[in-house]
């Protein structure tokens, strides 16, 4: 006899519990959408390229907090660049310069090769090239295959089919392109051709996307420069070109300022050259005739005034360059002109507005090519040129208004100066005069050659605002796909794409279909199995055997003391509860146990007809509303110690009765006489009274049948056990058995099922 034991309850159970329990039948569904999903997308990673990020860090050398000399134009040089190093990174990105990177890093044609099922971009080793003389807009990013023949070669789309066969390096003329095809290497296998448009077209299409340029800390003056493709040498070239280019720029543009100052000066030293030369000249010859030396007032005053007229020649100078900046920033002219002659003020303001607005009018002229004026940054970019244009304005005029008031200041002393030497006799006031001229002229002579030879020497040492401090480099690891990534990202969906369609399934199909399933969703005992067959002809010993086994696992919890009372019950009808009482009451009997049937369900009793018993005017219900005693409801039956106690009549409360006290007398009458009370009652959906009366049980078994009872029936009967506190419920199992399988083959309860439950 194999022994059984009951299973606790919990008290509670989570709802990862429940879910577990209703997705575990579907096991092998899950992990065959699981394998699926990963194989999927294995294949789709299978043709994607691998993507690699070719990376190089340049320093930008701006020093915010300089010190000033007192030499204007050397300041200037030596920091033209005072943007921000955001309007860097900008610069690095416009179209301006990257169009130019195009011309050394070619993107207008790439050629692909079919090898092992997937499309392979070929780079340095193509066996061709294409040389075209037209535009492509009609078949730009289409893929192109040309097929070779020979000496000869044919050219295929969707849209148009295979062409007649063009010749190779000749100028062709083809529904496609005009041009050349140049023969590298001889090849056999067809190319796939992509043509990519014009610059503008590649830079938008492809650049754009892959160039990314960032600052790798808001503290440093370090910018990292890095490009995507799907060939890393291609990447690096891109990259490193980018930065020389940049670089070669930075430096043009220093020695473009340092140009255009150098021709400044030299344009004023040969001016001041001649006007030097004839003060000479007037000099000597008028001491040559005239024999004169002025006295010690005389020459001081004469020094003084030299100076004023030294500084005023600088002023005027710079005066008449501020004027002529302002007639330009007012005619509206292009202002990044005027960059150079502002150096000569040191005016670093304005030098910043003017650099700042040379990046603004680039990304202008970017987004001008592909919007709108009315896109909101093209927009909000034209205001910002316009505020900083009235800056500018506004600078110049502070600047020639500062220039003037400083010249009516010494123009003042100059006067005072020349009342004291107006008062020398004639001859001397003509020597000062000419020695003065003279002089002013040397010494600002003198001071624009020093100019001129620091500028010259500028020139040859100047240094890029831009130093590299890492050259391209490209790691052997590819940064999309992220395969390994992607392949557990689509286990995870997978999984839980099949666990959502087990949830459907669970819900779509809510029958119980094999005893393994109730095992699983229920902690309940299984204490029989019992088997069902739809051709009577194959309910032979295994029915037999099957209910023997029932009895057995049950008689393990007979209290030798008293009778035990076997309620059988189920959550709906027509599922063979009625039937399982009379086969469970048989086999007692059969093992010559005092067995005894009770038939509680009032509302729809069926019990007495399987014993051939006519309806009876006696029964539990009029025991029950006190019209009879107990001797007159039992009946015997044919068998031996097997009796029954019918229904009775069907009474109009067989709530009332059922839960009264006498029900209870009923089962202490009958548990002192009888070693089994096998109780039938309603099911427990149409008669709540059955889950009150559970509690008088030794034993309840709850009918379950394949494909009949819901899976829900099995949570909902653990939430009536914990919450009615009742702890001696078991199942038993009607499992439905092919009627193909031969009759002396036994089923599915076997001696391994109810060990399970042990």
């Amino acid at each position: 006899m194999i022994k059984t034991t009951n299973k606790k309850i919990p008290n509670h159970e989570s709802y990862i519990v429940e879910l577990y329990k209703t997705i575990l039948p579907y096991k092998w569904s899950i992990l065959f959408i699981v394998i699926v999903t990963i194989l999927s997308t294995y294949s789709y990673l299978y043709f994607i390229p691998s993507t690699y990020e070719s990376k190089a860090i340049i320093k930008i050398k701006i020093n915010k907090n300089r010190l000033k000399t007192t030499d204007v134009l050397r300041d200037s040089i030596n920091t033209t660049n005072t943007v921000g190093i955001k309007q860097e990174i900008l610069a690095l990105q416009t179209f301006n310069l990257n169009s130019r990177v195009l011309k050394e890093v070619d993107f207008s044609i790439q050629y692909f090769q079919k090898k092992n099922y997937k499309s392979i971009e070929l780079y340095e080793n193509t066996p061709i090239s294409i040389k075209i003389d037209d535009k492509l807009s009609k078949i730009l990013y289409h893929k192109i295959k040309l097929i070779p023949k020979n000496s000869s070669f044919t050219l295929y789309t969707n849209e148009l089919g295979e062409s007649k066969e063009y010749p190779f390096n000749k100028y062709i003329k083809t529904p496609y392109f005009s041009g050349k095809v140049i023969k590298k290497i001889p090849f056999s296998e067809e190319i796939q051709i992509v043509f990519n448009g014009t610059p503008r077209q590649i830079y938008e299409k492809i650049i754009k996307k892959r160039l990314k340029v960032t600052q790798l800390d808001p503290d440093a003056n370090l910018v990292q420069i890095s490009f995507q493709d799907t060939i890393p040498n291609r990447a690096n070239r891109y990259v490193n070109s980018l930065i020389k280019i940049y670089i070669e720029d930075s430096l043009k543009k220093k020695g473009d300022i340092n140009q255009k100052i150098l021709s400044f000066l030299n344009m004023q030293i040969e001016s001041l050259k001649k006007k030097l030369e004839k003060s000479e000249e007037e000099l000597e010859n008028y001491k040559e005739y005239n024999s004169i030396e002025p006295n010690i007032q005389l020459k001081d005053s004469f020094s003084k005034l030299s100076d004023i007229d030294l500084e005023l020649s600088e002023l005027t100078l710079k005066e008449k360059l501020a004027k002529n900046l302002l007639t330009f920033v007012l005619n509206n002219r292009n202002l990044d002109a005027i960059g150079p002659t502002l150096l000569e003020f040191n005016d670093q303001a304005t030098i910043k507005l003017i650099d700042t607005l040379e990046r603004l009018q680039a990304q202008e002229e970017d987004l001008k090519t592909e919007y709108t004026d009315r896109y909101p940054k093209l927009i909000s970019i034209r205001k910002k040129i316009k505020r900083i244009k009235s800056k500018i304005l506004l600078n110049i005029k502070n600047l020639k208004s500062t220039l003037t008031t400083k010249r009516i200041s010494l123009e003042k002393q100059k006067e005072k100066y020349e009342k004291i030497l107006k008062n020398l006799p004639q001859k001397e006031n003509k020597l000062i005069s000419l020695k003065r001229d003279y002089e002013v002229n040397s010494k600002m002579y003198t001071y624009l050659l020093e100019k001129k030879s620091e500028n010259e020497l500028i020139r040859v040492a100047v240094e890029p605002d831009y130093e590299v401090v890492d050259q391209a480099y490209t790691s052997d690891i590819p940064v999309k796909p992220k395969r390994l990534m992607l392949l557990i990202a689509s286990a995870i969906v997978g999984f839980l794409l099949a666990i959502f369609i087990s949830l459907i399934r669970a819900l779509l199909i809510d029958k119980v279909t094999t005893q393994k399933e109730v095992q699983l969703m229920s902690r309940l005992p299984i204490y029989g199995v019992i088997p069902f067959y739809k051709n009577a002809l194959f309910a032979t010993t295994q029915l037999k055997e099957a209910y023997h086994k029932l009895a057995t696992n049950l008689h393990v919890f007979k209290h030798e003391e008293e009778g035990n009372v076997i309620i059988v019950t189920s959550k709906i009808e027509a599922e063979g509860k009625t039937t399982t009482v009379v086969s469970l009451a048989g086999a007692f009997q059969n093992a010559n146990f005092k067995t005894i049937i009770v038939d509680l369900n009032l509302k729809n009793p069926t019990l007495h007809a399987h014993f051939g018993i006519a309806p009876q005017y006696a029964g539990v219900s009029t025991y029950l509303s006190q019209r009879d005693n107990i001797g007159n409801i039992i009946y015997t039956t044919d068998y031996n110690n097997l009796d029954i106690v019918p229904a009775g009549p069907v009474p109009p409360n067989p709530y009332e009765l059922l839960l009264s006290n006498r029900l209870h007398k009923l089962f202490d009458f009958l548990k002192a006489r009888y070693d089994y009370i096998i109780v039938d009652t309603a099911s427990y959906d149409n008669a709540i009274e059955t889950l009150a009366i559970m509690k008088l049980a030794t034993m309840n078994l709850v009918i379950i049948q394949e494909g009949i009872s819901k899976k829900s029936t099995l949570v909902e009967l653990e939430n009536i056990a914990r919450e009615r506190g009742i702890t001696n419920i078991g199942i038993v199992l009607k499992s439905i058995v092919k009627e193909e399988k031969q009759k002396g083959e036994h089923i599915l309860a076997n001696n391994n099922t109810i060990a399970s439950l042990e």
